[in-house]
């Protein structure tokens, strides 16, 4: 328990340190990527979709391949973990919101609203990922700049 814990004002509640709650978070959002294709949205709501079929879509597979690659990179506390998980948040915010948020189908966008009227899971999924996405990049520029850089580490 102590690799895990820091210092917290209140005894009865060890706060958890900003390596281990981006760990939490990128796996979260791992797990909710997984669960908008299996449950939230695709395999749901398309009884011709295939398991196969929709997790080797490009779009699906770069997505979690990405966020995995985050995940690894994070829980080996890598150096460039923090900002790798930056970036992979962002394009998810970016990718989620062009696919799902804007209202009308561009290419092979499924807008949950104006005509495509998502229902309340896929919002659900949609939101869910977004918040996370957004509280992984809060935390990871955090933890960013609170980890010494390569010239300070250095003896004078």
């Amino acid at each position: 328990m102590v690799g895990a814990m820091s210092y917290s004002p209140n005894p009865h509640m060890p706060s958890i340190r900003p390596a281990g709650l981006l760990l939490g978070l990128t796996s979260v959002l791992l797990a909710l990527q997984i669960l908008n294709l299996a449950f939230f949205d695709d395999l749901r709501i398309d009884p011709m979709a295939g398991v196969l079929e929709t997790f080797t879509k490009p779009q699906h597979l770069a997505s979690i391949a990405a966020v995995l690659l985050a995940v690894v990179l994070v829980a080996a506390r890598h150096r460039s973990a923090a900002r790798v998980a930056v970036v992979v948040a962002w394009i998810e915010i970016a990718a989620f919101t062009f696919f799902h948020g804007v209202p009308v189908a561009i290419g092979p966008a499924k807008p949950y609203w104006g005509d495509g009227m998502g229902d309340t899971l896929q919002w659900v999924g949609f939101l869910s990922i977004l918040a996370c996405s957004a509280l992984v990049v809060v935390v990871a520029r955090r933890e960013s700049r609170g980890a010494p850089t390569p010239a300070a580490a250095l003896p004078a």
